[in-house]
């Protein structure tokens, strides 16, 4: 019977840590995902704001976040908010709204060439 306790404890151990783990890589998922948007928001905010002549490249930075902006349904749909992360409990409380929320980054105009297009 001990034995029997033993093993048992053993495995429930093992899945609790794999499941853990599994958080964990969901969580730097989202964050690699978040970041990406972010770099290329601050690349256009970069071109934009220094006047630099680059504007010709505001398209790809544009197309980029649409590409990441379409990433962001599946990379937060495992309801992981805890551990070292700023996703609320909010998000999945109001899936609905979350992604109503996002969709604006996938409605970026395909070819912009000035900040007036954005």
């Amino acid at each position: 019977m001990r034995v029997i306790v033993l093993i048992l404890a053993t495995i429930a151990t093992m899945a609790g840590t794999s499941l853990a783990q599994e958080d964990v890589a969901h969580v730097k998922y989202r964050q690699k995902v978040m970041k990406s948007i972010g770099a290329g928001m601050g690349a256009i905010s970069d071109i934009l704001k220094n006047g630099l002549p680059l504007t010709d490249n505001i398209g790809v930075h544009a197309q980029s976040l649409e590409l990441a902006g379409s990433l962001i349904e599946s990379a937060f749909k495992a309801p992981v908010s805890a551990g070292h992360t700023e996703a609320l409990p909010a998000i999945w409380m109001d899936w609905a709204g979350y992604l109503e929320a996002t969709r604006g980054i996938t409605m970026l105009p395909q070819n912009p060439r000035s900040g007036d297009a954005l």
